[in-house]
């Protein structure tokens, strides 16, 4: 049996672990033995149990950090993130070898989940074993993040160690197209269905529902919505609200800005919610606002929900969307209030882009497309050497 080791930062339940561990799933199932490393305990964990997924908690390092450089001189920040990288690469390196001796753990090939850890580089040079990267991030734009060694060393460093590098989108493949070349490939994420028969609630008649989903974020361009629905309460739109469900560290500036505008009777943060349990057959609008969504596994959950999506005209999104056919774009807050105020106003033309899109997002977007190509790709890695 061969073995896989997997390699993820993240110990949430975030879209791109979720779209991991449908990867990992199949690629049991086919019969590969999947060992995951991950860096701390988390929501994660119960996923893992109920799927049977061997893991072990390591120290693992990031190539990059979200946080802005420690001193005002450049060389000097150069200088103290380059030691500090290479001492916790160091560290973190040896002590996977050891986890791995130490369960007899000989792997065949190394899956890293996003560019942010880099024991991949090290542990597929040692073993001589093929190396495939998921991208799933655009990294300066989304995450704004600042690389140890910079940038541009770190993908030439992990372009060495890379068999392939799998990214979830146009747009990410043709940010990391100019380091990686002919290595990457573009495999869109796979989203599951969830029937909407499940919920006792049924939608409200006299009310517009609008939906959010997501990270609670300034940069998922959060407050442009928030904006949005302060305006058309101003302009006399009564029959609008907004639920904003999801999590994060901007939460208590949106809430300001909520109770500041006073619009406690319109907007209502509903907290973190597992994606499968999210009655979306409630609402009748949707946003996505972020500007530079890698993908956006909510936008095809909203549409696959049948609900009408006004995304942001970047990233990804229009991708995803296409213009007046499955959804609607916008490039500024005057243009979301518009759109807004038309689907609004339209019921029959909201149900009609509704339905289209959710026509499109299972058929493009199904998890039985992404995982039958992904396992072509680990297929022909593994039994091809």
């Amino acid at each position: 049996m061969k073995t896989i080791l997997t390699i993820c930062c993240h110990v949430d339940l975030c879209g791109a672990v979720q779209s991991m561990l449908s990867v990992l799933k199949c690629l049991k199932l086919k019969g590969y033995r999947i060992i995951l490393l991950i860096p701390s305990e988390g929501k994660i964990e119960q996923r893992l149990h109920e799927i049977d997924i061997e893991y072990y908690i390591v120290p693992i390092n990031f190539s990059a950090t979200m946080y802005n450089p420690p001193f005002k001189n450049y060389f000097v920040n150069k200088i103290y993130w380059g030691l500090y990288f290479l001492k916790q690469e160091i560290f973190c390196d040896i002590q996977i070898i050891k986890e791995l001796r130490k369960h007899k753990i000989r792997p065949n090939l190394i899956y890293t989940n996003t560019i942010i850890p880099t024991a991949g580089i090290l542990l597929s040079l040692i073993y001589k074993i093929p190396h495939i990267i998921h991208i799933r991030e655009l990294s300066d734009e989304d995450f704004h993040f600042n690389f140890y060694i910079g940038k541009n060393l770190y993908l030439k460093t992990l372009n060495k160690s890379i068999t392939y590098a799998i990214c979830i989108s146009q747009a990410v493949k043709n940010k990391f197209l100019p380091y990686f070349k002919t290595k990457t490939k573009l495999i869109y994420n796979g989203v599951p269905y969830y029937a909407q028969t499940d919920f006792s609630e049924e939608k409200e008649q006299n009310k517009i529902k609008i939906l959010f989903v997501g990270r609670l974020s300034k940069e998922k361009g959060i407050l442009d919505i928030i904006y949005a629905i302060n305006n058309l309460k101003e302009s006399g739109y009564s029959c609008i609200e907004l639920d904003i469900w999801g999590e994060g560290i901007d939460k208590p500036i949106i809430t300001n800005y909520i109770k500041e505008h006073k619009l406690e009777d319109v907007i209502f943060l509903k907290g973190y919610c597992p994606a499968n349990k999210i009655p979306r057959h409630q609402y009748d609008i949707a946003i996505m606002s972020s500007p530079y969504e890698a993908f956006g596994r909510v936008t095809i959950e909203y549409m696959m929900a049948g609900l009408p999506v006004i995304g942001r005209n970047g990233g990804a999104t229009p991708e995803i969307i296409k213009e007046n056919e499955t959804g609607m774009l916008y490039n500024s807050k005057k243009e979301l209030i518009d759109k807004l105020k038309y689907l609004i106003n339209n019921k029959e033309y909201r149900l009609q882009i509704g339905e289209q899109g959710k026509k499109q997002a299972i058929e493009n977007f199904s998890e039985q497309r992404y995982t039958d190509e992904i396992m072509t790709i680990f297929n022909s890695v593994l039994n091809n050497p």
